[in-house]
């Protein structure tokens, strides 16, 4: 699997304030948003800014002492790749937290955890070049 982070998702409880934050300290801009997520360009990377129930929601990452509240993303070619690398990291024992599916947004995602509850986004973007 190619090891280029393509995005860093943040939970936040005020989306308004923490845009206004980075966008007006750092003058990072705007790349997309809506009521619930704030998409800031960073050189190689996007810096997602998600309300913390959708982000909940989303993840199906719970907001407890063993989580966090962030997640990295790497992005794949095609959902099959998706599929399979899922498949393969199950197969050596690395905790699923959601499987492969449809996203609201128009991708596909999976969640996985690392020991230390660090989470990461498996995920086919069709509207991003990987």
């Amino acid at each position: 699997m190619q090891a280029h982070i393509t995005a860093i998702t943040l939970a936040v409880k005020d989306l308004d304030a923490i845009k206004g934050f980075y966008t007006e300290k750092f003058g990072w801009q705007i790349l997309a948003e809506n009521e619930k997520v704030v998409m800031l360009k960073l050189d190689n990377l996007v810096l997602s800014l998600c309300d913390e129930l959708l982000f909940t929601d989303y993840t199906n990452i719970s907001n407890n002492a063993r989580s966090k509240s962030f997640y990295l993303t790497i992005n794949l070619a095609t959902k099959a790749e998706v599929d399979d690398k899922i498949s393969r990291l199950e197969q050596n024992g690395v905790q699923i937290i959601k499987h492969p599916a449809n996203t609201f947004w128009g991708g596909y995602a999976a969640f996985i955890a690392d020991f230390e509850g660090n989470c990461w986004e498996i995920c086919y973007n069709p509207y991003t070049a990987n």
